[in-house]
């Protein structure tokens, strides 16, 4: 690529700086939540949806049949919106992690559609609002002493947790967080200090050894 002599090459650009939390603090966040708040929360960390989503979801949108939830709407400026982000539906399977906080979450509030709810909301139905949840989320930090988003918190943590603690390669981060496209999984599959450590520091195997373990 020719620079043209009048033209500056811009020097300001800069990676937007993903700010994830490690598992182990993470859970810490949440479980300092209090029980009735929890389920929300380990819904967001074990499926990587939006909590839009989260406040939206019906208790029917839990297919018994596919042990799945379907995305289906989310909420904006508010309100219910009968769409996602994207227009379309998501199936998404439930984490088997979540099983008893899904149980915990139908018994509830048994007179209202919405799976997630709290007694504090003013909303129909009892289910949550960002006012509610950010306030949650914002105590239960200063209690641990962390200092993150839920967005940041929940889904782009569990996210960037998978790529560097669990292992996974970017098509297979893209087919777990259910992004469209791999471009979407950028921002979460950057390595963490602890990784390009564990990478620069990976011992190399011998061929001859390698060729051991295929005869066993």
């Amino acid at each position: 690529i020719i620079i043209p002599p009048d033209r500056k090459i811009p020097t300001n650009i800069k990676k937007p700086v993903i700010v994830w939390l490690p598992s182990d603090r993470q859970q810490k966040v949440i479980a300092a939540i209090p029980k009735r708040h929890q389920p929300f929360f380990w819904f967001l960390k074990y499926h990587l949806r939006r909590p839009g989503e989260a406040m939206a979801l019906l208790k029917e949108d839990y297919k018994k049949d596919l042990d799945a939830f379907i995305i289906q709407r989310g909420v904006s400026e508010k309100k219910i919106i009968e769409r996602t982000k994207t227009g379309e539906k998501h199936p998404i399977p439930c984490h088997s992690e979540f099983k008893k906080w899904l149980k915990y979450a139908m018994k509830q509030n048994p007179f209202s559609p919405y799976l997630f709810t709290c007694s504090e909301s003013k909303s129909e139905g009892k289910r949550y609002t960002a006012k509610v949840y950010r306030r949650v989320w914002k105590e239960a930090c200063i209690a641990v002493g962390e200092d993150i988003t839920v967005y940041d918190g929940t889904k782009k943590s569990t996210a960037s947790q998978l790529f560097n603690e669990v292992g996974l390669s970017r098509s297979e981060l893209q087919e777990a967080g259910d992004w469209s496209s791999l471009e979407s999984t950028k921002a979460y599959a950057r390595a963490s200090v602890a990784k390009r450590k564990e990478l620069l520091e990976r011992k190399v195997v011998p061929i001859n050894a390698k060729q051991k373990r295929k005869a066993k």
